[in-house]
């Protein structure tokens, strides 16, 4: 009797542990089905025509080794950025130079260059990686003036597929689709220019050239058919303020200086990176500024802001990040829609109102009546 409970008591163990064991393999397969699943809701929305912001930063030395981080956009975001990518075509041209190929260039490459529909970068020595047009002028700040000039001559020469042609330098960050958007109403084949809308020097105001402006294709046009070899109206010298001397040649061209700004009366393109001047802008800032008239917020800049200018390799990814990555749980975005496009006689009034509109009056803050020097350009 004793021998017959003793063989129970194993078959009661075997079939416990048998019942265990089939339990476990159970939850194993039910665990990996589950997390298959949550990977392939969780995949972010990729497109073979608009491309992603595919990289982020690392610290871990000076030069920012990089590793890949897929884009985040949700997929009605990245539809309409898709046909907005394809609606409004937008080359990229950015002035670089061979010292800063590794430092800046190739970071704009990695981050918000990769949404130009064309981006080439000027300099005067090639580079493979970069793929950069190595043109025959001479470097350095004070001959900007004449790297700009010809770099617009390269592409009108190149590449005239597109709508709408930017100019930035190697330490300004684009948002293109906040670009794009704020294009679409307008249509290219207007003589128009935007960017940070200055008022010294220039009659209708000109575009600082570092934070970067955009010419509509009928710009670029009559830039070049009408002013580039004609050095009455365009100077044909290196030295000089590259923003100063083309806002000069599209004022007398007939090229309007336009206003970006948004329905607050809010600054689009930055001269200056909300990342070191949030919210308060830097002191020389304030007497250039076309517009001065206070706007209903107290932000630095519009929630559709489009430039920053003075930004590092490391602000690049942060941009990125913080623009394309970061999302704020339970907090919902307002549905997003394209701008009215505007017949093409509502904006030939606008660009005839822009011509002869005058700078605002300066209100003067406190401490200004110290600084009485005469303006220069910055760019």
């Amino acid at each position: 009797m004793s021998i017959f409970r003793h063989h129970r008591k194993r078959m009661e163990l075997l079939l416990m542990l048998l019942i265990g064991l089939a339990w476990g393999i159970l939850l194993s397969e039910l665990l990996q089905r589950a997390r298959w699943q949550f990977d392939e809701e969780d995949q972010p929305y990729q497109s073979s025509n608009y491309p992603p912001s595919s990289y982020m930063w690392s610290t871990s030395d000076p030069s920012y080794q990089l590793t890949t981080m897929p884009n985040n956009l949700t997929t009605d975001r990245g539809d309409l950025a898709e046909r907005l990518f394809k609606e409004t075509r937008v080359l990229c041209m950015v002035l670089t130079s061979p010292k800063t190929h590794r430092t800046r260039a190739i970071h704009i490459k990695r981050t918000w260059g990769s949404r130009c529909n064309e981006l080439i970068f000027v300099s005067t020595k090639s580079d493979k990686e970069l793929g950069t047009v190595a043109l025959k002028v001479k470097e350095g700040y004070s001959n900007l003036w004449g790297k700009t000039r010809a770099g617009l001559q390269y592409v009108y020469t190149h590449f005239q597929n597109y709508d709408w042609f930017l100019k930035a330098d190697d330490d300004t960050y684009v948002v293109m689709e906040n670009l794009r958007s704020f294009l679409y109403a307008f249509t290219p084949k207007a003589p128009v220019y935007f960017g940070s809308k200055f008022r010294v020097h220039v009659k209708q105001g000109y575009m600082s050239g570092g934070a970067g402006y955009v010419l509509s294709k009928e710009a670029l046009l009559r830039f070049m058919e009408h002013g580039f070899s004609n050095s009455s109206i365009c100077s044909n010298r290196s030295i000089g303020f590259e923003d100063v001397e083309l806002g000069r040649c599209m004022q007398a061209v007939g090229v309007a200086a336009g206003d970006s700004r948004d329905e607050h009366g809010l600054a689009r393109f930055m001269p200056f990176s909300p990342l070191h001047w949030f919210s308060d802008s830097p002191n020389w800032y304030r007497p250039y500024r076309f517009y001065t008239s206070s706007n209903s917020t107290n932000d630095c800049c519009s929630n559709s802001a489009i430039s920053f200018h003075y930004s590092n390799a490391k602000d690049f990814y942060v941009l990125d990040y913080v623009i394309y990555k970061l999302r704020a749980f339970g907090v919902s975005r307002p549905q997003e829609q394209l701008p009215m496009k505007q017949p093409f006689q509502e904006v030939m009034e606008s660009l005839q109102k822009w011509r002869t509109s005058k700078p605002e009056k300066l209100t003067p803050a406190i401490g200004d009546h110290k600084n009485k020097q005469k303006l220069k350009p910055n760019t």
